[in-house]
This record gives structure tokens, sequence and C-alpha cells, in this order.
């Protein structure tokens, strides 16, 4: 029997008070992943914007109907691990995004304080 065995890795973002996107994270060398969100999230879903470089526009990253990919119904009542979504796989350079509880809708929901978001990729 064999054994595929990739590293994975762990990186933090931060939205800062009253914004709502992350600074960037690399995520070209992974193949999936998981985010924590903390206990003192300001209710709202996890949207993604993408770039090809770093210091390019991000723009938000749809599914193929169109919508923004997302993480909903956040639980705010403690810390907790979500996965990343397959259609972020493909992307490089990526930002979190704090977005909107309701799915269709593309509006921040700015964060009330400084959030740090821990995510564990695997390569």
């Amino acid at each position: 029997m064999s054994v595929i065995s990739r590293e994975s890795f762990y990186t933090k973002v931060t939205i800062l008070s009253g914004e709502a996107e992350s600074d960037e994270f690399n995520f070209s060398n992974s193949a999936g992943g998981v985010v924590l969100v903390p206990s003192v999230w300001t209710g709202a879903n996890i949207g993604f914007k993408v770039a090809e470089r770093e210091d390019s526009d991000f723009y938000i990253l749809r599914d193929d109907l169109g919508a923004p990919v997302q993480i909903s119904t956040i639980l705010t009542s403690g810390a907790r691990w979500y996965s990343l979504p397959s259609d972020l796989y493909s992307a490089r350079f990526v930002r979190m995004w704090s977005k909107s509880t309701v799915l269709t809708t593309e509006t921040d929901t700015n964060q009330g304080a400084e959030r740090e978001l821990i995510l564990m990729l695997k390569g």
C-alpha cells in the first residue's frame, strides 16, 4: 500500500477593526485547507477575493452560476474550523472577505474589532 503524504502549514491573516478584507495569503502551493474563525466574529459570511499577483486588483471569486464563493452560517458562539470551498483551490493570492449573510448580496460587513483568522493549508 502506498501512501501519499503532503505537507501542511499554517498562516494567519488579519481583518482590521472597521474593515471587511484581510491581508492576502499565497494559496498557489495548496490543495485545500481549513480556516479557524474566532468566537468574537461579527456576524457575517466569509467570501473570497482573488488576484493573480500580490500587487494587482482583487476581485470576488464566483462559482459557476456567478454567485460569490463563500462560507455561510458562521457561528459566533465559539471559535470553529471551517473547510475552504473547493472553488478556491485554483486561486493564487487570496483575501478573506467579511460579507453580508445574504448569499447573493455583495456588501461588506465590517468587523467590530481586529480579527485574526488562522489557516491550515495542505500542500
